[in-house]
């Protein structure tokens, strides 16, 4: 074996211009294919932590149908005995609201808008709504409402100006109910900024005659990646109930495709790097064949076995893809964390990308599940691309071979 090894080792570097553009071909193409996933990845949980940050929340849980059909009908009237039954280390925080399609009206216009009760004490446990508060401030009082910034243009309000909300109440009687704009919502996304508006909690329950009933009891959980697992604990727990319980996945099905589709995306650009690495190898190795043909009928000659001849051959695939690979994987781990650490600044594509609640600057994020899993796959390639070439070399004819040296 270690024979073998050695000349493999030799070959390789008999022709040292040929092998350097096979090496540089898989570890360009991979070290692409590394930093392109964490490029991927990044901007993918972010999307996925913006959008469960902006208003969602990890986890939700309704009235069973809620999800589908949003209705002041289908409430949770026991939400604390909810809570007290669930009751684990790995959530984080809670916060219960109520949800309604509402009209907004002002002197001037009136919009349909979706209504959101939100606790203000809690609801910066699961979302940084507050946060995104750019102009006035947070609701402090039952009186005061937040607006998107969009909205705000759309009914011509300021700051203290008056909105008028109606919508039916929860009794079927006309709730009906004036609110002083204490702040404007700029959260980036179009969808919010044009048609979300604040009230508290108590101020809902009181404007649609909810009494202690909510909409929804929205949580938060020690890691986005554990919500899935959660959320089935979760539903373990109130079997006996006649509610829904949401991970973000759910809530989102349209935001989890687009997630596939990424991936996706990059499994195609996989198939086409190994393309390029089959090719350079297969090349290398059947050009080092032929200009070695003399040499291997003197070694068949000589009592070499076919397997020997084969076991050379692979041996110098998979030296030029493990060289390959440990290049690509420095250059792409290299550049990944590099940019993991200062970002990548997409300004000029801002409104696309907050759309799709990615933000402006990018993050990459190296996971090593799919770094050895990339190595392996490039690894296999060298291996199954040496086969012909080992097959070819394997039965030459000692004698043709000799005489065409």
């Amino acid at each position: 074996m270690i024979l073998f090894l050695k000349i493999a080792l030799r070959n390789i570097t008999r022709n040292k211009f040929r092998s350097s553009i096979t090496i540089a071909a898989i570890a360009i193409g991979l070290a692409s294919l590394v930093f392109i996933r964490a490029f991927v990845d990044g901007s993918h949980y972010q999307m996925i932590k913006n959008y469960t940050e902006f208003i969602s929340g990890q986890i939700q849980i309704h009235d069973q149908g809620f999800q589908e059909n949003m209705g002041l009908n289908k409430n949770i009237p026991n939400p604390q005995e909810i809570v007290s039954l669930i009751q684990m280390p790995q959530i984080k925080g809670k916060a219960f609201r109520v949800k309604e399609y509402v009209l907004a009206s002002s002197a001037e216009h009136s919009l349909g808008v979706l209504l959101m009760g939100v606790d203000p004490q809690n609801e910066p446990k699961i979302t940084e709504l507050d946060k995104r508060v750019r102009y006035g401030k947070f609701l402090s009082n039952d009186k005061e409402i937040v607006v998107g910034k969009i909205l705000a243009k759309s009914l011509n309000v300021g700051l203290q100006d008056k909105v008028v909300i109606m919508a039916q109440a929860f009794d079927g009687s006309l709730a009906s109910e004036a609110y002083r704009v204490s702040g404007f919502l700029d959260t980036g996304v179009e969808e919010l900024d044009k048609g979300l508006a604040l009230i508290t909690l108590k101020a809902s329950q009181d404007l649609f005659v909810l009494n202690n009933r909510i909409s929804e009891i929205a949580l938060s959980t020690e890691s986005i990646e554990h919500a899935d697992r959660i959320a089935a604990m979760i539903k373990q727990k109130v079997t006996n109930s006649k509610l829904e319980v949401l991970s973000w996945k759910e809530i989102s099905p349209a935001l989890m495709q687009w997630v596939e589709f990424d991936v996706t995306f990059i499994n195609i650009i996989l198939f086409i790097v190994l393309l390029v690495v089959a090719a350079g190898i297969l090349n290398t190795l059947l050009m080092g064949i032929l200009e070695r043909t003399h040499e291997f009928g003197i070694m068949i000659s000589l009592g070499t076995t076919r397997s020997q001849i084969i076991q050379m051959v692979t041996l110098e695939s998979i030296i030029l893809g493990f060289i390959g690979v440990c290049l690509g994987f420095a250059f792409g781990i290299a550049g990944s964390l590099y940019f993991g650490a200062k970002g990548i600044n997409l300004q000029a594509f801002s409104t696309a990308l907050n759309n799709y609640y990615t933000g402006s600057i990018i993050y990459p994020r190296l996971s090593t599940g799919y770094l050895i899993q990339y190595g392996l796959i490039v690894l296999l390639t060298s291996v199954i691309v040496s086969i012909y070439p080992a097959w070819r070399a394997a039965n030459l004819k000692p004698v043709e071979a000799i005489r065409h040296g």
